[in-house]
C-alpha cells in the first residue's frame, strides 16, 4: 500500500543516477532546511554498500519488470567491461533503445514499484528519463509535478533516432508540469521556445560559498614540482566529447615550462590520454591524479592556480552548457580559462574572472594558456574578482530561489 502523506510538506525526487549528482543533494538539503521531507529514489548501486544518506532509496532487483531488469543487469556487466562513452558503448545503447526497449516505457516500468510506495506533495523528475515516470506517479496520487532539466537532454550526441524519441517524450509530458527548472538562461529560453511553455526557472549548479580551503602545494608535493610551478587544473570525468585530447596536446605548444597541467579524474579516456602524454614526451608537463570523493574535492581544487574548461560545441547541449566544474572553480576562488561558449562566456568574461577563447585545436589552446598566465596583473585582478563573485554565484543564493519555486506550488 502507498505510504500516507506526511504532515509536513513532502517531495520525492526521481533520478536515473547511480552516483547522485551534487545538484540533487544540494536541492534536497535546501528543501529539508525549509521544512520539506525529502526522498531520493535512484538506480541500484553495483555493490551492496550503504549510501550513508537516509534520504536515498535504491531500486531493488524486484522493482523492475523482467525485460527491464535483464537489460539493467546486462548494462551493469558491460559497463565494467568496455569504456562508458566509447564507440562500442554508444553503439550498444543505440541498438538497445532501437530493438529491445523504448526509452519511455523502460524507465516507467523500472521505477514503478518503488515510486508507487510514496504519495508525496511533489514528485520531481531529475532530467528527461524521469519525466514520464514522475508524471505517472504524480497523477496517481494527486501530487504536483516538477521537471528539473539538468541539460538540454535530447540535444546530446545521440543518433538522430534517439534525439527524436527523447524530444517526443519531452514534448509529451513537459506541459503537464507545475514547474520546470533548468541550469541556465539559454537552456531555459530554448525549452520555453521549443515547447511553448511559460517561464522556466533557472537554478545554477552553484556550489556552497563556505570559506574555501587555504591554498596548498598539494600537487607540487605529489608530483615533486618546483615551488614556482603554476598549476592549470582540469577536473571531472575523462570521457569523450570534452576536447581532452586537444588540451593535453596543447601542452607541447606551451613554451613556458613553469606551467603544468594536472588532470584530476577517472574515465574511459584515462589510458588514451596517458598514451598521448607519453607519445608527446610531456611527462614533466602533464600529470594525472585519480578522482577524489566529492567532499574532498574543494581541497584539491584550491591547490591549483587556475581551472580549465576546454569543451567544444559538438552538439547543442554542449554549446549551451554550464558544467559543474565551472562553479567548483568559482567556489575555490580560481580564475578560469575556457572555451568561448555562450553561457560559460557570460559567466567568465561577463564577471571578469578569467579568459575565454578558441580551444578548437592544440595550437590555439597552447597560445591561450600562455596568454592566460602571461599577464600577472590581469591574473591578480581575476583572482580578486572571483573571490567576490563566489559570494554571489553560490548555492546559498540558488537554494533560496529553489525553495521559493516549491513554496509557490
Amino acid at each position: 500500500m502507498p505510504e500516507s502523506k506526511h504532515a509536513a510538506k513532502s517531495v520525492v525526487m526521481l533520478t536515473a543516477d547511480r552516483q547522485i549528482d551534487r545538484r540533487i543533494l544540494l536541492e534536497a538539503d535546501s528543501l529539508e532546511a525549509a521544512g520539506w521531507v525529502v526522498t531520493i529514489v535512484a538506480m541500484p548501486l553495483d555493490s551492496a554498500r550503504d549510501d550513508g544518506d537516509r534520504r536515498i532509496v535504491r531500486l531493488s532487483a524486484g522493482s523492475a519488470a523482467t525485460r527491464e531488469n535483464l537489460v539493467l543487469q546486462a548494462y551493469r556487466w558491460i559497463r565494467g567491461t568496455i569504456p562508458m562513452n566509447g564507440f562500442a558503448m554508444r553503439t550498444l545503447k543505440r541498438l538497445t533503445w532501437r530493438y529491445l526497449v523504448d526509452q519511455e516505457a523502460f524507465f516507467v516500468r523500472l521505477f514503478a514499484a518503488t515510486a508507487a510506495r510514496y504519495s508525496p506533495d511533489v514528485f520531481v523528475a531529475h532530467d528527461l528519463p524521469m519525466l514520464a515516470v514522475a508524471r505517472l506517479q504524480a497523477e496517481r496520487c494527486g501530487a504536483k509535478l516538477v521537471y528539473d532539466s539538468h541539460e538540454l537532454y535530447c540535444e546530446q550526441e545521440f543518433s538522430e533516432r534517439e534525439r527524436k524519441r527523447w524530444a517526443q517524450i519531452e514534448a509529451k509530458h513537459i506541459r503537464a508540469c507545475n514547474a520546470v527548472i533548468t541550469v541556465n538562461a539559454s537552456i531555459a529560453a530554448e525549452l520555453e521556445k521549443r515547447y511553448g511553455i511559460g517561464r522556466v526557472g533557472v537554478i545554477h549548479n552553484a556550489d556552497r560559498a563556505s570559506a574555501p580551503p587555504e591554498p596548498t602545494k598539494l600537487f607540487h608535493t605529489r608530483f615533486k614540482l618546483p615551488e614556482s610551478t603554476r598549476i592549470l587544473l582540469l577536473q571531472g570525468g575523462l570521457s569523450a566529447g570534452r576536447n581532452l585530447e586537444s588540451l593535453v596536446a596543447a601542452m607541447a605548444h606551451v613554451r613556458d615550462d613553469s606551467i603544468a597541467l594536472i588532470i584530476l579524474g577517472d574515465g574511459a579516456l584515462s589510458k588514451p590520454l596517458a598514451a598521448k602524454v607519453k607519445e608527446l614526451k610531456l611527462g614533466g608537463r602533464v600529470f594525472f591524479h585519480p578522482a577524489v570523493a566529492q567532499e574532498e574535492l574543494p581541497r584539491y581544487t584550491a591547490a591549483a592556480d587556475a581551472g580549465v574548461i576546454p569543451y567544444q560545441a559538438t552538439c547543442l547541449n554542449n554549446y549551451l552548457c554550464t558544467p559543474n566544474k565551472l562553479f567548483e572553480f568559482i567556489a575555490a576562488g580560481l580564475p578560469i580559462l575556457a572555451s568561448d561558449l555562450p553561457e560559460i562566456t557570460k559567466m567568465v568574461k561577463g564577471r571578469d574572472i578569467g579568459l575565454v577563447g578558441d580551444m578548437s585545436a592544440p595550437e590555439t589552446i597552447g597560445r591561450l594558456i600562455e596568454d592566460f598566465f602571461g599577464d600577472t596583473t590581469r591574473l591578480s585582478t581575476w583572482k580578486r574578482n572571483v573571490s567576490l563573485v563566489r559570494n554571489d554565484v553560490c548555492w546559498e543564493v540558488e537554494g533560496q530561489k529553489l525553495v521559493a519555486i516549491y513554496d509557490e506550488l
